[in-house]
């Protein structure tokens, strides 16, 4: 192979590179904003989530019920 091909295979996609930036951007984002909520209100990031559920057509209840399962079984939840 010629030092020409390794370096292309080698260099990553730029259109890969700027999602996968933008989508971490926008998960801490996300997560920074649920973090300050639940420092104003008290409320952690499922319960506000299950809050907002109530307020919209969306049914989640079947999300949290499972969320609720999975951290009680390693004492989150207790």
């Amino acid at each position: 192979m010629a030092m020409s091909e390794v370096t292309s295979k080698l260099t990553p996609d730029p259109y890969k590179t700027f999602s996968e930036k933008l989508n971490g951007r926008a998960a801490m984002l996300g997560l920074g904003i649920g973090l300050a909520v639940e420092a104003l209100t008290g409320k952690g990031i499922i319960e506000q989530v299950s809050t907002f559920n109530q307020a919209s057509a969306i049914d989640l209840s079947g999300v949290k019920g499972l969320l609720v399962v999975m951290f009680s079984c390693i004492g989150i939840f207790g």
